[in-house]
């Protein structure tokens, strides 16, 4: 099988790294007259955490933050801008001076209020954290979206039987229709995607998830790919509907 090889070669060749998913993508439900044979995709932890480093890297320097910029870059004498800590020339106006009737005033608490801000902040921050963290793994983040991955996009035409298979499927189109085999087409692939991970789960460190990627079908053909356990540990929501259909 091409993408068993293909897989296999990547995981053998990258032994530090955890997988975690492959993925069969880029396929096109639209009526053409070749079927052409889907990319390989595969993803690992390391990979995933460096590509979003790389990422939020990025948005910052757009932002005109430099992220390099030393910690004590104010403190030191050829600092710039208005974060110098120079002294200041103060001059104060007569008619500026206020007289307080209680020389305390000033060590008076305050109030509570500031306080309960404090403490909503910090609550709001922590939720706000908490939902960044679960779109982080929602199945439309980019840890599930296989051509933001690493190994984005293994080209499997390139192999004799894979072109002896796409030449295959075209030819039943042709005497049987687009929409039947476009059917078994999908059919074939959520096998190939089952067996992937049947055959390379062993060799991986963490539970490889393997699924067919379509825009068109996603939620369906992910749920026909993954065990029971994989959907309800990695997609919660998605395990619940399919229970509830």
């Amino acid at each position: 099988m091409t993408a068993l090889r293909h897989a296999a070669e990547v995981i053998a060749g990258h032994p530090d790294q955890d997988f975690y998913a492959i993925a069969l993508h880029g396929v096109s439900t639209e009526e053409s007259e070749t079927i052409a044979m889907p990319l390989l995709a595969l993803n690992s932890v390391q990979a995933l955490e460096r590509d979003r480093l790389t990422e939020s890297r990025e948005q910052l320097v757009e932002r005109g933050e430099d992220t390099d910029e030393p910690a004590d870059y104010e403190d030191r004498p050829d600092a710039e801008g208005d974060g110098s800590l120079g002294p200041e020339t103060v001059t104060l106006e007569e008619d500026s001076l206020l007289i307080s009737d209680s020389d305390d005033e000033d060590d008076e608490p305050e109030d509570d209020e500031d306080s309960d801000g404090e403490d909503l902040d910090d609550v709001l921050a922590s939720l706000e954290a908490d939902l960044e963290e679960d779109d982080a793994e929602s199945f439309y983040s980019d840890k599930w979206e296989p051509s933001d991955w690493h190994w984005s996009s293994i080209d499997l035409c390139e192999d004799p039987a894979a072109t002896l298979w796409s030449d295959a499927m075209t030819g039943l189109a042709a005497r049987e229709g687009w929409e039947p085999t476009i059917k078994r087409y999908y059919h074939t692939l959520v096998a190939v995607a089952r067996s992937l991970r049947e055959e390379l789960n062993e060799r991986t460190k963490v539970d490889l998830v393997a699924y067919v990627a379509d825009e068109e079908h996603a939620e369906k053909l992910l749920q026909l790919c993954l065990t029971d356990k994989q959907l309800s540990t990695y997609f919660p929501q998605l395990s619940a509907l399919s229970e509830g259909a």
